[in-house]
């Protein structure tokens, strides 16, 4: 019973994100031309295409299950593997609204450091992506609306039949891992095992970042309260990067945009970055302000706003289950 509460609190955490993110791509995906798309983040434009991805990754406020259902448009609509891998990368790990959070809860170095990392990670994820899976652009899968309607239902359709039902399964699957870890890990048993010790912390983090879900700036914090524990700032910056970067959901959605090897080499650079982050942040003297950070937050209720979301998430995911896009178009 603990185990459904936990996965209807993190989906319901997840749900605003979720259904914007699905909304704004059936939005791209009925009004943005696939010509501009390839301009800007496909294969054809090469490191310009990763480049331009992580410029508009970085300042958008979107977390790691909201960059989902952006980057699955995108790849369908013919971006490239390597600027959708900038894009995954870059855009999660900060945003305008996390960059402020952070300077309240965890000071300068902090703020300047988050999107630094999210743009230096993401350009070599892109890049390494596209050297490792080969630089296509897809043939777009996406179709564009029915006839020349560019309507409410034709956005509707794209948003939440077509493109949440390509990631339905891999969705479910990760947010059922996300409620097991949630859980089944004690809540500070990690900041009390690794305290003082780096060498062993850092990787360790990046560990536990991996399967948990944790937005950008929910992240903040919870990293705020590790390092109150006595977890090093640089460790801390490890979970701040590698939580909000890739979790179990986020992962297997990746898997299947940009193939499983590209995945390995996704994983790959988001946590030995972070690691490399980490280290940097520990020889910077007083990286936190003395007296910043204090013990925060901890279990909020959830609001009627994810509550009223996750309800119609759930329901839409239900049906795409039980009725693919394939047995919809049959019928008509």
């Amino acid at each position: 019973m603990e185990i459904l509460r936990a996965l209807w609190r993190v989906f319901a955490m997840m749900s605003p994100w979720l259904t914007v993110g699905f909304l704004i791509a059936g939005i791209i995906a009925v009004w943005i031309p696939r010509t501009w798309v390839n301009k800007v983040m496909g294969g054809s434009s090469g490191w310009k295409g990763i480049v331009r991805a992580v410029l508009v990754g970085v300042p958008l406020p979107i977390c790691s299950c909201g960059v989902l259902p952006l980057a699955t448009g995108l790849r369908k609509h013919g971006a490239g593997k390597g600027p959708t891998a900038a894009f995954l990368i870059s855009t999660p790990q900060t945003g305008v609204d996390s960059i402020l959070a952070t300077y309240a809860l965890l000071g300068p170095v902090f703020a300047v450091a988050r999107p630094v990392a999210a743009a230096i990670t993401g350009l070599a994820g892109g890049g390494i992506v596209a050297l490792t899976a080969g630089e296509d652009a897809t043939a777009a899968e996406v179709e564009d609306a029915p006839g020349a309607s560019k309507g409410f239902r034709a956005v509707w359709f794209q948003a939440y039949r077509r493109l949440l039902g390509s990631v339905v399964k891999p969705l479910a699957i990760g947010l059922a891992i996300s409620a097991l870890v949630t859980v089944l890990v004690p809540d500070n048993f990690f900041a009390d095992f690794f305290q003082g010790r780096d060498w062993l912390a850092m990787p360790a983090m990046a560990l536990i970042g991996f399967p948990m879900y944790v937005c950008s700036t929910a992240s903040i914090p919870i990293a705020a309260s590790l390092v109150a524990k006595g977890l090093s700032p640089g460790a801390a910056f490890v979970f701040l990067m590698v939580g909000p970067a890739m979790n179990a959901m986020s992962i297997t959605t990746v898997s299947s945009l940009i193939g499983k090897r590209a995945t390995i080499a996704y994983v790959a650079v988001i946590a030995v970055g972070a690691i490399l982050f980490g280290v940097a942040i520990n020889l910077i003297p007083d990286p936190i302000p003395s007296g910043l950070v204090g013990s925060c937050c901890g279990h909020h209720r959830l609001s009627a706003l994810q509550q009223l979301t996750a309800v119609f998430l759930a329901v839409m995911m239900v049906y795409n289950l039980i009725r693919p896009i394939g047995m919809g178009s049959k019928k008509k």
